[in-house]
């Protein structure tokens, strides 16, 4: 059984005690400010008011038509939108209580396997951002939690599992022969623990809006984003290293400490800037990637 939800992506509309629970307001005055309000989650540690540069997709709804939001990045904005967003996720949760009940009442929930993610994070705040089109791991990464017959409860593993993995996976566990079009990778081993990791290095891309668009490459701690948009007036490079700035700090954001910002201009990192850089290109390759950044061989 699939069972969606639309929360909490915008317009993130929470019910009236949940959105008491957390000070928020569905917002829609675009001419004032939503009121502030101490039940408001703190703003993150990676906000910022304004992304560094342009994200390359005009108009983009995301980031400037929400409702409650617009293209504010205030304070008040964005604490109370993430009040919006933790009332949406808490529904949620409530909602899938549900399901699990019936499942305990039907004498089924110990025979059934349930697996609990999203297709993306959003922003709200982070980088300057506010939607999904994006390759931070705020948004790149995304909720994955698997219950089930024989599986470890309590368990966290880095698993490097793309959500084409959880066909493949399904059929796994319930003996189905895997399609031969799927192109996916069963992790069954990582959730046995077998196995920590199905693959060493992950690929991700956003091209929805000016062309080629953004590609990320990670491989144990280093990751690596480029930015080529907009006709090639906005062409960035960042490089970050996980272990140290899990939070993909930049410069923006003031931190002290060399490794708390993008590496990818200090020459102490030039080496490791070249590997990824070169892993990229075979991620892009591998996965018949149709474009070329500005300092990649021509295809």
């Amino acid at each position: 059984m699939y069972f969606g939800f639309s929360h909490p992506h915008d317009t993130r509309d929470g019910t009236p005690e949940l959105l008491e629970k957390y000070g928020a307001v569905n917002h829609t005055d675009k001419n004032s400010l939503p009121p502030a309000n101490d039940k408001q989650p703190p703003l993150q540690d990676n906000y910022l008011e304004a992304h560094p540069f342009f994200h390359g997709h005009p108009e983009l709804r995301d980031e400037e038509r929400v409702s409650g939001v617009w293209k504010n990045r205030d304070e008040q904005t964005v604490r109370n939108e993430l009040g919006r967003e933790y009332a949406c996720s808490e529904n949620i949760d409530i909602q899938l209580g549900k399901v699990l009940k019936k499942l305990e009442a039907m004498g089924e929930l110990d025979n059934t396997y349930i697996v609990y993610t999203s297709n993306y994070g959003m922003s709200i705040g982070r980088h300057g951002l506010m939607g999904k089109q994006n390759l931070y791991e705020h948004t790149w990464r995304v909720p994955m939690i698997i219950k089930g017959p024989g599986l470890p409860s309590g368990k966290r593993t880095k698993g490097n599992v793309y959500l084409l993995d959880v066909l493949p996976t399904l059929c796994d566990l319930a003996g189905i022969a895997i399609p031969e079009t799927v192109e996916g990778t069963s992790f069954r081993p990582v959730l046995e623990g077998e196995k920590e990791t199905v693959r060493d290095v992950m690929y991700g891309v956003y091209c929805g809006g000016t062309k080629p668009g953004m590609r990320t490459v990670k491989k144990g701690d280093w990751k690596l984003i480029k930015y080529d948009v907009m006709d090639g007036a906005v062409r960035e490079t960042q490089l970050f290293n996980l272990a140290e700035n899990p939070n993909e700090y930049l410069k923006e954001h003031k931190k002290e400490g060399e490794m708390l910002t993008n590496l990818a201009e200090n020459p102490e990192y030039a080496d490791k800037l070249a590997e990824m850089e070169a892993l990229l290109l075979t991620e892009m390759e591998a996965y018949e990637d149709p474009y070329r950044f500005w300092d990649q061989p021509a295809k």
